[in-house]
Formats: structure tokens, sequence, C-alpha cells
């Protein structure tokens, strides 16, 4: 269990994620009254920046306060239309503080870890500009 949380700060939207009946088929889903099924979507070509929460650091805490520095991993990304694994960039001295530009359409998974404190995967999906 990670000894931190992370979030997505920009770059993306939260969509409701919708798989309707059809036919005789049923949904796939079955959501609690009132906690529908999310799914964040980012648009290619715009950046999106993942920070960590530390507890008693709060958000994006500098990495002199940390004793170790956050890492991110792409774990799943569409490398077959890709042009290059996707590389994360952080301002100095932040690294609680991850940017990523999608390049191509799809789902993506990112895994933001912690020197011994765990890690956790965020997924994202990619669409075109509208």
């Amino acid at each position: 269990m990670p000894n931190f949380d992370a979030r997505f700060a920009s770059g993306i939207s939260v969509v409701p994620w919708d798989d309707p009946a059809s036919g005789t088929r049923p949904s796939r889903l079955n959501p609690v009254d009132g906690h529908p099924f999310i799914r964040e979507v980012a648009t290619v070509g715009v950046e999106v920046e993942v920070q960590a929460y530390v507890r008693g650091l709060g958000w994006a805490p500098l990495d002199s306060a940390l004793g170790g520095a956050p890492t991110w991993d792409p774990l799943e990304f569409m490398e077959f239309a890709s042009s290059a694994r996707p590389v994360a960039t952080s301002p100095a001295g932040q690294s609680s503080v991850q940017r990523f530009t999608p390049d191509t359409p799809g789902h993506y998974t990112l895994r933001f870890s912690r020197p011994g404190g765990g890690a956790i995967r965020m997924h994202i999906d990619a669409q075109d500009p509208p």
C-alpha cells in the first residue's frame, strides 16, 4: 500500500464511462447508485500533469522534503503507433510533479512510485483533438 497519493492536476477531463445495454447484451457495468464509473481522458498533444501528495507535506512537495525522489514510468502506451516511449519532465527539484504529452490516441497506464513508499497506477485514455 502506498504511503502517498497522486492526482491528475491538469490536462485531463473526467467523463462518464458508459457501457449501455444493447439488443440482448446487458451492460458490463454495475455502478453503485450515485457512484457512476468515470474515466480520465486526455487530448493528444496536450500536456498532462500528475502530482503526488505526501501526508504532512501536501501536494507537490520539493525533493528536499521527501528523502527520496518519486519516479514515473509509462507501463502501457501506444508503442506500435507512437514515435517514442512517453518521457516525463518535472520542475527542477520537484519530482513529485511529472508532466508528459500523449502523442497517439489510446490507453496509457502510468506508475507513480516513491522509494520505500509503494506505487500508484493511473489510467488515461488519450483522444484526438476535437
